[in-house]
């Protein structure tokens, strides 16, 4: 069951930075997810949210600024470590950074936060210029290098589907229900990735019937993994990588 760092080492620092992605590779977590939005200026932006405020010492929309202006941000000093200690500064990365960071080393989940067609046609360009557009060999593993797209957005999906057909893709839900696997199915949508929670055994076991990849979201402690492994899943997406792993190192063979 493959273990994704959920906007990096997000436990421990500042969800979709450097210093989150770092500490993720650094523990030994090569399948790293962020999340885009674009700037005014037509820059992806790897942030979660479509304002700053919650994440920086800034404030208004990311469609609204310049990359000039958001690199200007701390994106790293409103988080807190167990021991109550700010975390230094840190700009807010863009997608381009991000990849020519990582690109040869992990496999990158990037989930399309925001509508705008406009974000497909850029991403698409620094994956392509990063050699990540995928070679069109079907794989039942999450290559690395490589990069997945996921969405909560099913009008992004298809959408993107069609510009990059030989990358995966990822169908993200909140409420399972099995439309969402004809969904993937007539769309040509590799991988399903529900709520952990509205899923169990033999859920995940109609969902690998399509032939479909199955990664859960939403753990909030460390026993879910156990739910998780015993659901059949493919993948996990948690902010504690190591505890998730731990986890399943305790339980039997």
């Amino acid at each position: 069951m493959y273990i994704i760092a959920h906007r990096g080492y997000s436990s421990d620092r500042p969800e979709n930075t450097l210093s989150s992605f770092d500490f993720a590779m650094a523990a030994g977590f090569n399948n790293i997810e962020l999340d885009i939005h674009m700037s005014e200026d037509g820059v992806p932006v790897v942030i979660h949210d479509s304002d700053v405020s919650r994440t920086t010492d800034g404030s208004g929309l990311i469609s609204e600024m310049t990359f000039e202006e958001i690199k200007l941000l701390d994106a790293g000093s409103w988080f807190r470590n167990g021991y109550g200690e700010r975390h230094p500064p840190q700009e807010v990365p863009s997608l381009e950074e991000v990849l020519r960071r990582y690109g040869t080393e992990a496999h990158i989940f990037i989930e399309i936060k925001s509508s705008e067609k406009e974000i497909l046609f850029a991403t698409k360009e620094l994956l392509a210029y990063f050699e990540l557009m995928g070679d069109g060999q079907e794989s039942d593993q999450l290559e690395i290098p490589g990069v997945s797209i996921i969405s909560f957005d099913s009008s992004q999906i298809i959408r993107s589907k069609e510009l990059f057909p030989d990358i995966s893709h990822g169908f993200l839900t909140t409420n399972f229900d099995y439309e969402s696997i004809s969904f993937c199915v007539s769309n040509g949508i590799e991988g399903l990735f529900p709520y952990l929670h509205s899923v169990d055994a033999g859920v995940v076991e109609n969902i690998h019937q399509h032939g479909l990849f199955v990664g859960v979201w939403g753990l909030t402690k460390p026993e879910e993994v156990g739910f998780a492994m015993e659901s059949g899943v493919d993948g996990i997406t948690v902010d504690w990588p190591e505890m998730a792993r731990d986890y399943l190192d305790s339980l039997p063979n």
